[in-house]
């Protein structure tokens, strides 16, 4: 199952260098089949942890191939997907096999390279990390100009902010707490998107669990696999050319640029939620911490979850909607 702790941390250590100030850290794990990669080299204790499984996508890749996992961070926060211009967090590195479940350890919090920069050079007080996987051909235990990047962690940013940002300083266009954790791609950021008008939600009770659209409604669809997963299914309302009644209590998710939703769709309403209880709680028959709440879109979302398919660089999903 999977799950997201908040771990207080005012003093920790990492790579041997004292590291303060920040009074709100993260453990993030998630559920993977098998027991887990871990990396042998022991380097203290780590910050926060993520765990999945590689998937192989690619035919010409077999199971023993041995590929690199990291954080990468993008320097230009939330514009940009082109991972050759990232800066890896090289204490976030381990090694596994194409098809076998890992765990990342994060060592240290994001250094002054892999923090969000204007072009003048001044911080934007945050960093924007996507996990990715490259085939590490020179050995050098780095992604260098001779390497290929087989994989990336579908929509999904881990965002590291080391101070709340208020909301106009945020690349989402919300206030963002202190803290590092992952945020749903794409965000609505400061898009235009067409208002409810429905405060009883058009009948539909977002976030409930089902099987078919018909179970959530007349005006209902049931979410089950966009470029994630939804657990359990999730009933939203689509927005589209022929949606007449739009949710007014609710937070709007506009469609992945490389994901599987119908064509006519442009977003989903979504259950809109302020912590993580109140996507545990509404849900009828849902686990909890299959759905956390997104700190940029404030929306119940799956927790960052599910295989990192490798065997050639899949298209990174823009930040915001419409992105490139």
């Amino acid at each position: 199952m999977a799950f997201l702790t908040n771990l207080p941390m005012v003093h920790s250590v990492g790579m041997g260098v004292a590291k303060s100030g920040l009074a709100l850290g993260l453990l993030l794990a998630l559920s993977a089949c098998g027991e887990p990669l871990v990396d042998q080299q022991f380097r203290g204790k780590s910050l926060w942890q993520f765990s999945g499984g590689l998937e192989i996508s690619d035919p010409k890749l077999t199971s023993s191939t041995e590929l690199r996992i990291a954080m990468f961070w993008n320097p230009q926060g939330d514009t940009g997907t082109d991972p050759t211009q990232y800066v890896e967090q090289l204490s976030s590195g381990l090694v596994g096999l194409a098809s076998t479940p890992f765990l990342l350890n994060m060592y240290e919090y994001p250094g002054a390279e892999h923090i969000a920069r204007t072009p003048s050079g001044l911080s934007r007080g945050f960093a924007a990390g996507r996990i990715l996987a490259y085939l590490d051909n020179d050995q050098d235990g780095r992604y260098s100009s001779g390497d290929a990047f087989m994989g990336v962690l579908p929509n999904r940013v881990f965002l590291y902010v080391p101070a709340e940002l208020p909301a106009w300083a945020t690349p989402t266009g919300g206030v963002l707490p202190a803290g590092i954790y992952p945020i749903a791609l794409p965000q609505r950021c400061d898009v235009q998107v067409t208002p409810g008008n429905d405060p009883t939600n058009c009948g539909v009770k977002l976030g409930t669990s089902c099987k078919v659209d018909g179970g959530c409604g007349t005006n209902g669809v049931c979410l089950r696999e966009t470029d994630v997963p939804w657990p359990t299914g999730y009933c939203a309302v689509a927005d589209s050319a022929s949606t007449v009644c739009r949710p007014s209590k609710a937070s709007y998710y506009g469609v992945p640029k490389y994901g599987l939703t119908p064509m006519d769709v442009k977003g989903y309403y979504l259950q809109s939620c302020q912590t993580d209880l109140d996507c545990a709680k509404s849900g009828a028959g849902r686990n909890a911490g299959l759905y956390i709440c997104d700190k940029g879109l404030l929306a119940c979302v799956p927790n960052a979850g599910g295989k990192l398919p490798v065997g050639g660089m899949q298209a990174l999903e823009p930040f915001c909607i419409g992105g490139s």
